[in-house]
């Protein structure tokens, strides 16, 4: 693709300004499955998003397959959607700002696939012969990907970014008696060589076994520990409240509420897409802006709206470096980007200790249909463990926890140190609060 051309064509055509943005992935992943090779899949993905301003109004178009000859079609299609675009949103574009490059703080050794056939199956011998209740691998994956990111437009952004991620993904199934649970583990990996296969064994097959004989408790109010992958999932449903897109629409719960305390004071949230620890931190958003790190909460108090160029400029604000794609063929968003509740000082058995009775809720069911966004109430099918003395007791399942986000997390009572960036761009650590309306027997 020659993109010079297609802008020049584009401006000559009657745009004010052309944009063109290419996401481009190539991915090996190799499964295993009952002793051999399940498949064995390479991919490379280009996929380009063009955006146009035109007489005020932005046009999209995006594709797999795009080639020079297309030009004059496809701009000539552009333009005949300009004209049923009803939205009075100004087109904006960027102009090209200075930018430090970002990489994360992995280094990656790229396995042959006689090593990953070997790790595979070796974890797959060690996951059957770990308890005799365990009777199935369910899967066992290893995925390769590196992404890369071009943006180019007619008023000079020329902006270029690549990382690399590897992943492990194993589930297991153990049973006992007519009762069957299984679960699934996901580790980044950037060596195997150095990787801890037994701690990593460990860990799905526990969790796996924790799961059998599992039963409901009382309905009540209890204290709750929400364990950092089950909180993860429950902020993450909730991140868009912090827009600014849907802040000025009115849609969030937030609208009203800058300088405002919203949260406990023990929670800090900090939005920082140059965050070296994620494995796809980034140096500038999809519209070519700068990115920088910004405390979106500080000690509860909401201090920062998150922007892209068009949601800053319908509320005289400027962009916060946090206008992205959901993929290469949707439209820029206002998207949190490597976003975290700063951790405490705890480990998760700590906070047992601390809380001395209560639950501990380890995973969460529904979250898309559970949730109402703009009151953030919340009821969502869980599990998890009781704590007896503070320490870890029977296996918990079958339960409702139910209240509203806002509210709940005005009642946090401490804040754990076990957030887990692994391949998220959101991280949260286990968060202990005072009570917690769960329904069960």
């Amino acid at each position: 693709m020659n993109k010079q051309k297609w802008i020049d064509y584009a401006l000559s055509s009657g745009f004010e300004s052309f944009e063109i943005y290419q996401s481009e992935s190539s991915e090996r992943t190799l499964s295993w499955y009952e002793g051999k090779m399940d498949t064995f899949v390479t991919s490379k993905v280009l996929g380009t998003s063009l955006r146009g301003v035109i007489s005020g109004k932005t046009v999209n178009f995006a594709t797999e397959d795009l080639s020079d000859s297309l030009m004059e079609t496809v701009i000539a299609s552009m333009k005949e959607q300009a004209s049923a675009i009803t939205s009075d949103d100004p087109g904006m574009m960027r102009k090209p700002e200075p930018f430090e490059p970002v990489q994360n703080s992995r280094t990656w050794h790229q396995p042959s696939a006689a090593q990953i056939r070997e790790l595979l199956a070796d974890i797959e011998q060690k996951i059957l012969s770990y308890d005799e209740r365990i009777f199935q691998a369910t899967s066992m994956e290893w995925s390769e990907q590196t992404s890369g990111r071009t943006i180019v437009n007619s008023l000079g952004v020329d902006a270029e970014e690549k990382h690399t991620v590897q992943v492990l993904a194993c589930g297991a199934a153990a049973k006992e008696g007519s009762e069957i649970k299984n679960d699934y583990c996901v580790k980044v990996v950037t060596d195997i060589e150095t990787f801890d296969r037994d701690a990593y064994i460990k860990e799905l097959c526990e969790s796996v076994l924790n799961k059998l004989n599992a039963s409901s408790i009382a309905s009540g109010n209890y204290p709750v520990i929400i364990e950092h992958e089950a909180m993860t999932s429950l902020f993450t449903a909730f991140s868009g409240i912090f827009s600014g897109e849907l802040i000025g629409k009115g849609i969030s719960p937030l609208k009203d509420a800058l300088d405002t305390q919203i949260f406990s004071g023990l929670i800090t949230v900090i939005d920082d897409p140059r965050n070296t620890e994620s494995v796809n931190p980034a140096a500038f958003d999809d519209e070519g802006c700068p990115t920088y790190r910004k405390t979106v909460v500080d000690h509860g108090v909401f201090r920062t709206i998150l922007h892209s160029t068009a949601s800053g400029a319908r509320m005289n604000m400027e962009s916060t470096g946090n206008g992205f794609k959901g993929s290469y063929t949707s439209a820029v968003g206002v998207r949190p980007m490597n976003c975290f509740v700063e951790p405490g000082d705890k480990t998760l058995d700590e906070l047992c200790a601390d809380m001395k009775e209560g639950l501990v809720i380890t995973s969460l069911a529904g979250l898309h249909a559970g949730i109402n966004f703009i009151t953030t109430n919340f009821s969502l099918q869980c599990s998890g463990y009781l704590v007896k003395d503070g320490k870890r007791d029977r296996s918990v399942t079958l339960i409702t926890i139910a209240g509203n986000f806002l509210d709940l997390m005005k009642h946090v009572t401490a804040v754990g140190n076990d957030a887990d960036w692994s391949y998220k761009t959101i991280a949260v650590p286990s968060i202990a609060f005072e009570s917690c309306a769960i329904a069960g027997e």
